[in-house]
């Protein structure tokens, strides 16, 4: 079934040119689209055309669907495009059950989301296709548009070099892009040379020596002051605030397969000097997703290799630990890469367990049936990874796991989806038995929920959102889904203390806080971590404060890109230049040091993304370095000056940078 773009309708968008099958139009700054009609009815499963962005960097398109009179929508789906690169998309309706946020790439599209609220389509009164917010007003090409049931097998993509033997995006020039391998070779061997901290205070692990809080233990620890204030101190007992990037690895994977055309030049899979660089196989982002087929390769340890030949990786850790250690940088953030484990460290870091225990029976996304005596069993074999680290020094502490994807979902009660399940799992029984204890009766429960059970066994089918059904049942679903949420806490939280008792349990570093079911099993943890896409940490941070957490808080990422270097989108944060992206890393950090429970703060990430996207598509300017492991000076001068004056913001001896960065829209996805 073909779509129509003359039945189409504009909404802050202006039609440049149409027919039936083409269209161009201006999309408004303020996340313009147009309508697609047909799809409203038509049964069918997925929406395909070609999109072309005739812009000079990427876009964040949206796929909106709107209810009935709404003026925002329900539910929606962001993707990324890369700019004059024509890309055929494939979306598929059945995301609006929202049972996933994050999806496979397909050839040329890159990262695609799913946010908002379970939709069912058949409730859903427009369907649009435009833009994320922008700083201008966006041009696009769309081509060949219809609806089918059949996802397609074609994906063409346009035949043009875009990436240079470097790994950098061709269609621009910038300050620092390299030329030639002996630009490269200099520009390298410029930051070679020690590694040690500017600051005469600070000792080994980047603690200030003069700040002695308590014993050291040996290992990484908290300590609350008379004054309200939480800290994290150092093996030797002094005050430690944790500053550093995430993902200190020689360079992103840089996902290949299907753009090799479009590369000025790749090794051969096969050659000995290269073969080591590329990674390729299937992955399964989550337990309820397919398998991915993928090929990757690391542009900037290729451009390493290719420079000092085998004693390339020596070469990147020198380099890395002078550039970080030099500004002021004192940890490594999650996913680290530098003398992990292997005693020859020289930057304290934190990591993220792998495993997180999972169930055959799933709940709702990745949330397990935490009351199962599988989820149990699991998590005791997980902990036993911790065997291998539990004496390392220089690990601060372990991260359960990165960002539960169930908690994307806003104001989200996992005890309402406990009972739309339709298995009886033993959350269910043990909802069952709760509500059998609070009221004895099922005539009791249906005064209070205002339903009309014939008896609790009507509980075991399943229950379209209860607590929206049933408003009286709201108290019991937030009560027992903070139950749940403390279980799955609970659980893998003891299990790995019983194994390592010397690491700091750092949490579930959190996508965002904002719900207070979320916020229940936090005296399992030993800091309490979220991450923050935000310019200011302090709303989130007052929120897990003022939920009744008592812990350090550790934010685990946050960022800002701008398009003035060698990507064509910002991150989830943007700014108008580098300048800035300095300015938001002063204003951000120091925030977070002067909060009473602030402790550290993890810039996502050490390195710029490659510019046709890493595995799911992501292609952000966010690095510390560049793809040829150049710094990027403005972002690491600002890191110096925050961190020279750090630990004074930490005790209330000087203020926090107040100036807030010169933001525009984000280009993210």
């Amino acid at each position: 079934m073909k779509i129509d773009f003359e039945r189409s309708d504009a909404r802050d968008a202006v039609f440049l040119y149409r027919s039936a099958d083409r269209c161009e139009v201006a999309l408004g700054a303020e996340g313009g689209g147009i309508s697609l009609h047909e799809v409203k009815h038509s049964g069918k499963r997925f929406i395909v055309g070609d999109v072309e962005v005739l812009e000079e960097h990427s876009a964040a398109m949206m796929f909106r669907c709107f209810l009935p009179g709404a003026v925002k929508e329900r539910i929606f789906m962001r993707f990324g495009l890369l700019p004059k690169f024509k890309t055929r998309i494939c979306l598929d309706l059945h995301w609006l059950d929202n049972s996933t946020i994050f999806t496979n790439r397909t050839p040329g599209t890159l990262k695609l989301v799913i946010h908002g609220q379970r939709t069912d389509i058949r409730e859903v009164d427009r369907f649009e296709l435009g833009i994320e917010r922008a700083f201008h007003d966006v041009k696009l090409r769309f081509e060949n548009f219809y609806l089918t049931d059949e996802k397609p097998e074609d994906f063409p993509l346009p035949q043009r070099k875009m990436v240079d033997e470097f790994g950098q995006w061709k269609e621009k020039e910038w300050p620092g892009k390299i030329h030639s391998m002996k630009e490269l070779s200099a520009a390298l061997q410029a930051h070679e040379g020690a590694a040690e901290y500017p600051f005469p205070e600070w000792n080994r692990w980047g603690g200030d020596a003069g700040r002695k809080l308590k014993e050291g233990t040996g290992f990484f620890s908290t300590f609350k002051s008379e004054d309200g204030r939480w800290h994290l101190t150092d093996p030797d007992g002094c005050d430690y605030f944790s500053l550093g990037p995430c993902g200190t690895r020689p360079g992103d994977r840089c996902r290949v397969d299907s753009f090799e055309p479009v590369c000025d030049w790749l090794p051969d899979e096969e050659d000995p000097e290269f073969k080591e660089l590329y990674s390729s196989g299937t992955i399964r982002r989550a337990a309820y997703m397919p398998l991915d087929r993928f090929k990757a390769i690391s542009f900037t340890a290729l451009n390493l290799k290719r420079v000092y030949g085998d004693k390339w990786r020596e070469k990147w850790e020198e380099i890395s630990y002078r550039v970080l250690m030099k500004s002021g940088i004192n940890s490594q953030g999650n996913f680290p890469g530098l003398g992990v484990n292997d005693g020859r460290s020289k930057l304290p870091y934190v990591r993220e367990l792998p495993g997180f225990p999972t169930t055959n029976a799933l709940i709702f996304r990745d949330f397990p049936d935490v009351l199962s005596p599988e989820y149990r069993e699991k998590s005791e074999v997980y902990a036993r990874t911790l065997e291998e680290w539990k004496n390392d020094a220089w690990l601060i502490g372990y991260f359960l796991r990165n960002e539960p994807e169930f908690n994307f979902v806003e104001g989200l009660a996992i005890a309402d989806e406990v009972l739309r399940h339709p298995a009886q799992t033993y959350c269910r029984l043990g909802l069952i038995q709760f509500l059998k204890i609070a009221y004895g009766t099922i005539e009791a429960l249906n005064r209070a929920w205002g339903s009309r059970f014939a008896g609790f066994a009507d509980l075991e089918r399943p229950i379209e959102n209860c607590s929206s059904a049933y408003p009286g049942s709201q108290p019991d679903i937030r009560k027992y889904s903070a139950h749940l949420i403390r279980e799955y806490v609970k659980i893998p939280s003891l299990a790995c203390r019983s194994v390592d008792p010397n690491h700091l349990n750092l949490g579930l570093r959190w996508s965002k806080a904002y719900n207070l079911d979320m916020m229940a099993g936090w005296e399992y943890f030993d800091v309490f971590s979220i991450n923050c896409y935000d310019f200011d940490p302090t709303r989130d941070m007052d929120f897990v404060k003022n939920a009744g957490v008592d812990l350090p808080i550790l934010l685990g990422e946050y960022h800002c890109g701008a398009l003035d270097r060698g990507l064509s989108a910002t991150g989830l944060k943007g700014v108008v230049n580098q300048e800035e992206r300095g300015v938001m890393w002063r204003h951000f950090v120091e925030k977070v040091a002067a909060h009473p429970y602030g402790v550290g703060a993890h810039w996502f990430q050490y390195n710029d993304q490659f510019c046709l996207g890493r595995y799911d598509g992501e292609n952000y300017q966010i690095g510390m370095v560049d793809i040829c492991m150049q710094p990027y000076p403005e972002l690491m001068a600002a890191a110096y000056e925050t961190s020279k004056i750090l630990y004074k913001v930490k005790n209330g001896e000087a203020e926090p940078y107040a100036r807030q960065s010169q933001s525009i829209p984000m280009i993210g996805y």
